[in-house]
């Protein structure tokens, strides 16, 4: 159930993104990427996130459970809604 619940959390969080927004990968994926903090661009097919290196060269798509989802939360003061 606490599972559902962070999934939903998260779907609205991505409603609520912008692009240009910065997001942090977690540290615990992808540990070979650096820098760790990339701009979001769009979504990918509905479970994947296209970021953006800040020059605007080069991107990578990601999965949605690779973004540090907390740390974005505390940069933009946004909260999901399981924490409403």
């Amino acid at each position: 159930m606490a599972r559902l619940s962070e999934q939903r959390g998260k779907q609205h969080l991505l409603k609520s993104l912008s692009p240009g927004e910065r997001l942090r990968l977690r540290d615990n994926v992808l540990r070979h990427l650096y820098p760790r903090e990339w701009i979001f661009n769009r979504l990918e097919n509905g479970d994947t996130i296209l970021l953006m290196h800040e020059s605007g060269g080069f991107g990578w798509i990601v999965k949605i459970d690779h973004i540090d989802w907390k740390a974005y939360e505390k940069q933009s003061g946004k909260r999901s809604s399981s924490q409403n």
